[in-house]
């Protein structure tokens, strides 16, 4: 069993050296830092099990190195130490993500415990989300938007039949998603789902790994995730797959047939790979009969507390650590543009669920890129986390609101349609909020 590697951190020789000793002959693996900018540079090069720190350094104290540590690695377990301790400098290093808070000089037996605690935990929550990310992973299309609700239609419409489809959207926005239920609900679901991604293997490799996952995917369904990535070499040898239905059997020597249905996926403009020659229009044309397109998640931000509640549900250890979501928190992620779609609104919770287990998640907990994040008004935000939570909401519903009505040039009924909302219960809500509705 591999020893846990620790990292004690403080500006006096003495307490490293006597807390190094203590913890490796315990059997731990130490390092020491004596400066919190000596710390961030040993954890950029190796990440540790666990960190003690202490508050009071010279140069950068322990509290701005908590942060700093937090914002690269939110699972890391910290445990402050400080001979001059208060109780808001335990709360505040509380709030800023310590695990605990030790007084100097520190009860042998408590530290022994907390460090073995802090460790234990955080091993166990992060094999408890692998395992949920594993196994339970959404194989639904979570939303009220009439943009998810087409693509849902389109898979209930096709997924009975045999054609090949081609599911085409951003990275991140759900393209397996979609073709796992498009298997689930075929005559095949009883049968493998088996996914390829080209551009992870070779052109000496692809042949036997089309082959080898052929064989897996008998009678069901196989993926071709980021189809665009084909070579020139991997198209030919899938279109002749695909033209002929056989494969080459390593055993035999021969031909065998292969009875899969093909989806493929890509985030790239297969057709304009076609036009500039660097994708086959033959094999596009077998691959593309039904195309389904995966809309990106800022275009149906409408869906984002459904997907939130979710993904709190699913990926929390248990009902006692799902983190409560303030409403100006849900307003900020409604208005961010989520470049990384679906996937990082998913990490994201993750790192709430880590960060601030059990908690309201008010603004200011957001990652900073949230807040700086595009289609936000920083001055707005600034302005909103010093003031109380009704006032908040109130401004970033009418900063959504207006960013909607801009959207979709003032027209009330669509605007309506989109934010999920009656009509009449728009034009209440706007009048409310002062917002003006008048075409300019």
């Amino acid at each position: 069993m591999m020893s846990n590697y620790v990292l004690i951190v403080d500006d006096e020789e003495d307490i490293r050296s006597s807390l190094s000793g203590l913890l490796e002959d315990e059997g731990y693996k130490t390092a020491t830092a004596s400066s919190g900018e000596e710390c961030l540079d040993i954890v950029s090069q190796k990440l540790p099990d666990l960190v003690l720190l202490d508050i009071w350094m010279d140069g950068m104290d322990g509290l701005e190195t908590l942060s700093r540590l937090k914002r690269r690695a939110p699972d890391l377990p910290v445990i402050m130490i400080s001979g001059h301790g208060t109780i808001e400098t335990a709360v505040t290093a509380t709030q800023k993500g310590a695990y605990d808070f030790i007084e100097k000089p520190p009860s042998v037996d408590r530290l022994l415990l907390t460090s073995s605690r802090a460790i234990r935990e955080t091993q166990l929550r992060r094999e408890n989300m692998l395992l949920r990310s594993r196994g339970g992973e959404v194989q639904e299309l979570l939303g009220i938007s009439s943009e998810i609700a087409t693509v849902r239609q389109t898979i209930k419409q096709v997924a009975s039949g045999e054609s090949r489809i081609m599911v085409t959207g951003e990275s991140g926005a759900g393209k397996e998603v979609v073709a796992r239920l498009i298997h689930k609900g075929s005559r095949r679901a009883d049968r493998p789902f088996m996914s390829i991604a080209p551009g992870a293997v070779s052109d000496a490799t692809f042949d036997m790994a089309l082959t080898s996952t052929l064989v897996q995917a008998a009678g069901g369904s196989l993926f071709l995730d980021e189809v665009a990535d084909l070579t020139p070499h991997m198209q030919a040898r899938l279109l002749k797959f695909l033209q002929d239905g056989r494969i080459h059997d390593p055993k035999s020597g021969g031909q065998i047939e292969a009875d899969v249905r093909v989806i493929s996926g890509t985030s790239k403009d297969i057709k304009e790979l076609v036009d500039a020659g660097k994708f086959r229009a033959d094999l596009y044309y077998r691959l593309n009969v039904v195309p389904i397109h995966v809309p990106e998640l800022r275009k149906r931000n409408t869906d984002i507390p459904t997907l939130v509640q979710n993904f709190l549900k699913i990926l929390s250890p248990d009902s006692g650590s799902i983190p409560k979501i303030a409403p100006a928190t849900m307003a900020i992620m409604t208005s961010y543009t989520w470049p990384g779609n679906v996937r990082q609104l998913r990490n994201l919770i993750e790192w709430i669920i880590i960060m601030h287990p059990g908690k309201m998640i008010v603004p200011d907990m957001l990652p900073p890129e949230l807040m700086r994040g595009d289609g936000l008004d920083t001055d707005m935000m600034e302005k909103a986390v010093q003031m109380p939570l009704r006032q908040a909401r109130e401004l970033f519903e009418k900063n959504y609101l207006n960013n909607q009505l801009v959207r979709f040039s003032g027209n009330v009924s669509r605007t309506a349609d989109f934010v999920g909302m009656e009509r009449s219960a728009l034009h209440r809500k706007l009048k409310s909020l002062g917002v003006d509705t008048r075409p300019e």
